[in-house]
């Protein structure tokens, strides 16, 4: 549907657009209400959701009046500052996903703490704008402004609340003319202590002899040119943290009045560089040091340390537990403040020993309490939430999801999700990725992150365990992210015994059956995908009689090993019955740490090199003269590296049935 704009006659363009926009628009809504009470009379059986569809509609696609040429001091226009947040928490309360990420979206452009000389750029580091809005309808204005130009400068905040922020100013305001300005005007900063201007530009624009910056307005966009602020606020302003304000206002080169109203910023403190080793964070790790806490000063710190010390000296006795006298991390201040709510006398206490009055206790309580947790699982991407047939797997660490590197593919077949790390991806599957990795940014970002999950795996330990091994499948529910899910390891796919783990991926443990396998292929030649069915059943029935064994013995761990791999991987005519060995040897594996694999693996190879040895060289020097030399060096790395089960990418047909 299209529909051309209605010109405006010229005789009301002297009219402010919003009064004639708000005019028309209620004339519109009347007679819409009249018409739909008629539509109805006369057609009964018409449903009253088609009319109102049908108008909807037909609102969405009207076009804006046509203006014409408009001089620029005729124009309804309002500056605002802007930002595109970099943060990758969202700020729901119930999001699983950002519930432990420390960096949130920014609910305000600016910080609310600059030091002096700082670039004034939003929380998550991203640069500030402002943008020229239609009033009339909320859109950035793209049209030129001739001769307009936007002068920065910072006013008094406390100034600015008393005399715009109640109903009288908000009036003024809204009404603009000379009595807003000078209004404005006297809660001007323009100068610092030393008489060098307030506000600068670390760009190097230009600015008027009194030292508001003068910048050029550009489409309707303008990004801050890296300002800063020259001075603290509490050395030019009276009060307790007393706040400034940055201000946008547009000015006409020939002075004439513009009906553009200026943009304001939230309020912000600065303070002297002396104090940037105080800093403090919004949202804290649990691990933080206390000091990052608001109220956190360096002899409160001190006191905290050894509050049974602090304490004593004071003459009090204080009760607390063992674990809460010495406070050190944001985390135990955590479990100190929640003690102190169910025991009002300690709180008083705690109050008077520190020197922090109730405000500043609760306050210092409540940031603690936004603490988060280190969290590392994995998160998960599905194209289509409905099937599953498609994803990605990206690291996480302390919350914060790499958006731009995926780990792996995830394809589904039947009732498990392969994982295809990226060193194992086909030509085709590395192009699947690149497809849909911008597909799962923008889902990240769209409100209630569509598709994502967490995926129950450790980032540090699955990274770890995709080098040193193949990744096995995972059952459904476990790649779902459920609150109950936990891995299960087949060894249908992967050639290790059955393990349930709701832990975190041990990368010792997966790269034991690539030792155990490593030394078949050098000592036999030969290789069988997997255990049978009863040698599995044998070798998980024991698994934790066997870690209690270890447990007992660990000086026996590796003299065993060796023994059991020497055992299972002695002859080929052999294979058969000494399967149980290889199980109990891959059990035994499992246990060793990353410091010893390397020296554990090549001791397996070597002794299963030994064994082949001692049990034929003849008939073993036969079978590698057989093999030509890269079939043996792929079959050899494809042992080490576990058993290959990617699969073909699923057509588009494929994906429809």
């Amino acid at each position: 549907m299209s529909i051309a704009p209605v010109k405006v006659p010229r005789e009301l363009l002297a009219v402010q657009q919003t009064v004639l926009e708000e005019y028309v628009r209620n004339r519109l809504l009347q007679f819409i209400r009249g018409f739909g009470t008629r539509v109805l009379q006369l057609a009964p059986d018409l449903h009253p959701t088609l009319l109102d569809r049908a108008v909807r509609d037909v609102l969405e696609v009207l076009p804006q009046p046509d203006y014409g040429l408009v001089p620029v001091d005729m124009l309804e226009l309002q500056l605002v500052f802007r930002h595109d947040c970099l943060a990758l928490g969202c700020n729901e309360p119930q999001c699983v996903l950002c519930q432990h990420n420390s960096q949130r979206r920014c609910a305000v452009n600016f910080c609310k703490k600059y030091l002096v000389n700082d670039r004034m750029v939003a929380r998550c580091g991203a640069g500030i704008r402002v943008e020229v809005v239609d009033r009339a309808n909320g859109k950035v204005f793209d049209g030129e402004l001739p001769d307009v130009f936007l002068e920065l400068f910072i006013l008094d905040g406390a100034q600015y609340d008393q005399r715009f922020l109640g109903e009288t100013g908000r009036a003024l305001l809204a009404a603009g003319g000379e009595g807003a300005d000078a209004e404005l005007e006297a809660c001007t900063l323009l100068h610092n202590n030393k008489g060098a201007p307030l506000i600068t530009s670390l760009t190097g624009c230009r600015a008027d002899e009194q030292g508001r910056l003068l910048l050029q307005t550009q489409g309707g966009r303008l990004v801050l040119p890296d300002v800063t602020v020259t001075d603290s606020s509490e050395a030019l302003l009276s009060g307790r943290k007393p706040p400034f304000r940055l201000v946008a206002r547009a000015k006409h080169s020939d002075g004439r009045r513009l009906r553009i109203r200026h943009a304001v910023s939230e309020p912000f403190v600065v303070a002297t560089r002396r104090v940037r080793a105080s800093h403090k964070v919004e949202i804290p790790n649990m691990d933080d040091a206390v000091s990052k806490l608001d109220h956190m000063g360096r002899e409160t710190v001190r006191k905290l340390a050894d509050l049974g010390s602090a304490a004593s000296q004071a003459g009090l006795s204080l009760g607390l537990e063992p674990e809460l006298l010495r406070i050190e991390k944001v985390g135990e201040f955590k479990a100190l403040a929640l003690r102190a709510e169910a025991d009002g006398h300690l709180r008083q206490q705690l109050q008077a020993l520190l020197k922090l009055p109730k405000d500043k206790w609760e306050e210092a309580a409540e940031h603690a309490k936004r603490a988060v947790v280190p969290d590392s699982r994995m998160r998960a991407w599905y194209a289509d939430i409905s099937t599953l047939e498609l994803g990605l797997l990206f690291p996480c660490r302390l919350g914060l999801v790499d958006l731009k590197r995926p780990e792996a593919l995830l394809q589904r077949t039947a009732e498990k999700v392969e994982v295809v790390v990226q060193m194992r991806q086909s030509p085709m599957q590395r192009d699947v990725v690149r497809q849909l990795l911008p597909q799962a940014e923008a889902s990240w970002w769209a409100p209630g992150h569509v598709g994502w999950t967490i995926f129950p795996a450790e980032t540090d330990s699955f990274e770890a365990s995709s080098r040193l091994a193949a990744l096995p499948a995972f059952d459904l529910p476990a790649a779902l992210g459920g609150p109950d899910a936990a891995f299960h390891f087949s060894a249908a796919d992967c050639d290790t015994p059955d393990m349930d783990m709701a832990a975190p991926l041990d990368p010792a443990a997966a790269a034991a059956a690539g030792a155990a396998a490593a030394a078949a292929a050098v000592a036999g030649g030969s290789y069988s995908p997997g255990l049978d069915a009863a040698a599995v059943g044998e070798s998980v029935e024991p698994r934790r009689r066997r870690a209690a064994a270890d447990r007992a013995a660990p000086g026996l761990r590796d003299s065993a090993a060796a023994a059991a791999a020497t055992d299972a991987f002695s002859a080929p005519a052999h294979q058969e019955q000494q399967q149980p060995s290889a199980a109990a040897a891959v059990g035994q594996l499992q246990s060793l740490s990353l410091d010893t694999l390397p020296a554990s693996l090549q001791a397996a190879v070597a002794e299963g090199a030994a064994a082949a040895a001692a049990a034929g060289e003849a008939e073993a020097a036969a079978q590698l003269e057989a093999a030509p030399c890269g079939q043996q060096q792929q079959q050899q790395q494809q042992h080490v590296m576990g058993p290959q089960h990617v699969l073909p990418l699923p057509s588009a047909g494929q994906l429809q049935d």
